[in-house]
């Protein structure tokens, strides 16, 4: 059987409900049959304007506008890959990952573009850029190009004259009397998304159609419902689209299903109180801090509409139990009888694999396996352990990726006789319910956002005079958890060196990864390999903190 694409899915639902929102952004709706056409005049832009063609790498960095989805759904209508990243992510990444994944056009946003302009001036590349404004109703739209974006707009004016291949992606035109070429092959590579593989390092993740069309087809088991229960409900779209869960769950299954997705390119409590007003917003997907943010907020907690909220999910990081049982509680209070469910998946692996649903649920636990996947904990040699006993997560679901981009050896080593490794520990109890315990593999949640320790210790190594460096985990009130240094230094003026640590972070990488603390140490605590004991300073940290 021929595995459908994304963008034939999309094409299902609009047909279906032409004159329905498929999209809300800042006050605007889109109907499925006008955003249709939106993607299929972009897939006509790319193919005949820019020349993409089938697998052809497109790298979009953007934030949660109407421009990120439209692109997503036209490169996959041409059978190209989509290279979905961070729309703050500094220029010496973006020239990385563009070199690495052979990335033939870049489409990026324009207030990352502006910090760094002089750079992407002498990157001779093809780059398109989008602006924040270009679908915003007509008062809004003059209030940011006046008053918000005149001195980006300067920057970039001077780029735009000296640099012939720029181009606001406004400006292009689709080529009149030409349809793009539909591809209809949903089973091969089609989306990388960048993370931390199962050992921590940073890897590209290839995935295909099949694997979000296998969320989208699960949309109503995970959420305990009939089909058209909702008649114009709506999604709220907070998490980025570089962000697994974020795409998958709250942009392509509710546009492949009949819903609104109500797209926030940054987070406000009180925008979603307003947004609510406009939206029949029945569906809450966020991280952790999302939900801590909702519930400070007067405007949402006392909002009239919270009665329509029907469900909650918490990905990216584990959700307390004393946050998720505040957050029932107000929503009772409000009138509505939704709860926040947590749920499990890991880029390797998209989205949702298993979750707490109002027909499956046991507090403490990440979820009771859907329908598309089975779940084991192994051991170190790969065998199954008893139930209730801690091992490693394994799963093995039509969610699983194709494989690391360009490294078999990485991607033949997560796999273990057709189990994906996750590198996180947990157990199953006898009722079948995962709980996860800790993370195998050196990743921290900083909101959410997936920080890669070795990628800030290798960075650091760089600063002169710096010797060795750890980074571990340590608790943020605002953002859950924050990264901690230390730093080893041959020679230093400490708060020199600490300057030019911090500098260098924030230089290079995102916000999420640059660490909140740095200590000065004279040795580090090693192994009995002779590597950096990364878990006993956590230990050390976790007692100092009273942590347990």
């Amino acid at each position: 059987m021929e595995e459908k694409t994304m963008y034939q899915k999309l094409k299902e639902a609009a047909l279906a409900k032409p004159h329905y929102a498929a999209v809300y952004y800042q006050g605007k709706k889109i109907s499925y049959s006008k955003f249709l056409k939106m993607v299929d005049d972009m897939a006509n832009i790319l193919q005949y304007r820019l020349d993409v063609k089938e697998n052809d790498v497109v790298l979009v960095a953007q934030p949660n506008i109407p421009d990120v989805l439209t692109l997503i759904y036209a490169v996959n209508k041409i059978g190209a890959i989509i290279n979905l990243v961070h729309p703050f992510i500094p220029f010496n990444q973006v020239k990385k990952i563009i070199k690495q994944t052979h990335t033939k056009v870049a489409v990026l946003f324009e207030q990352r573009i502006a910090k760094e302009v002089d750079k992407y001036r002498e990157l001779n590349f093809p780059i398109y850029v989008t602006r924040v404004e270009d679908h915003l109703p007509l008062f809004k739209k003059i209030f940011y190009h006046i008053f918000m974006n005149f001195k980006i707009r300067r920057k970039l004016g001077k780029w735009r004259g000296s640099f012939g291949g720029f181009k606001y992606l406004k400006d292009l035109k689709p080529v009149k009397g030409k349809e793009a070429t539909e591809c209809h092959d949903g089973s091969k590579m089609s989306v990388l998304l960048h993370s931390g593989s199962t050992t921590g390092d940073p890897k590209t993740i290839c995935l295909a159609d099949k694997n979000f069309n296998a969320v989208a087809d699960a949309t109503l088991e995970i959420m305990c419902c009939e089909k058209d229960t909702f008649k114009k409900g709506g999604f709220l779209s907070v998490l980025p689209s570089f962000h697994g869960f974020g795409f998958c769950m709250t942009m392509h299954a509710p546009l492949t299903n009949g819903f609104t997705v109500a797209l926030v390119p940054k987070f406000n409590a009180k925008e979603i109180a307003k947004m609510m007003k406009k939206v029949n917003l029945t569906v809450i997907c966020g991280v952790p801090t999302v939900f801590e943010h909702l519930l400070k907020c007067d405007e949402f907690i006392h909002s009239k509409y919270l009665k329509n909220v029907y469900v909650a999910y918490c990905g990216g990081d584990t959700i307390s139990i004393s946050l998720k049982k505040r957050f029932d509680e107000a929503m009772k209070a409000g009138g509505s009888n939704a709860q926040v469910f947590e749920g499990y998946g890991l880029t390797e692996a998209i989205a949702v694999n298993c979750v707490n649903t109002y027909k499956h649920n046991k507090p403490g636990s990440i979820g009771y396996p859907v329908s598309f996947a089975t779940f084991a904990i192994l051991d170190e040699d790969g065998n199954e352990v008893p139930r209730g006993t801690t091992g490693e997560i394994a799963i093995k679901s039509k969610l699983t990726m194709i494989g690391y981009w360009n490294d078999e050896e990485a991607t033949k080593a997560t796999f273990r006789n057709g189990w994906l490794c996750t590198g996180d520990l947990g157990y199953m109890d006898e009722d079948g319910f995962i709980f996860f315990q800790q993370r195998k593999k050196r990743v921290v949640k900083v909101s959410g956002v997936a920080v890669f320790p070795t990628e800030v210790e290798h960075l650091v190594e760089t600063v002169p005079g710096v010797e060795a460096v750890c980074a571990i985990q340590i608790p943020d009130p605002r953002l859950q958890h924050a990264l901690k240094l230390f730093v080893v230094a041959k020679y230093f003026d400490e708060e020199g060196m600490r300057n030019q640590i911090m500098d260098t972070c924030r230089k290079y990488l995102i916000k999420w990864s640059v660490p909140k603390e740095i200590e000065f140490v004279k040795e580090l605590p090693m192994t009995l390999l002779n590597k950096v004991d990364f878990r006993k300073l956590q230990d050390q940290e976790n007692a100092k903190r009273g942590i347990k």
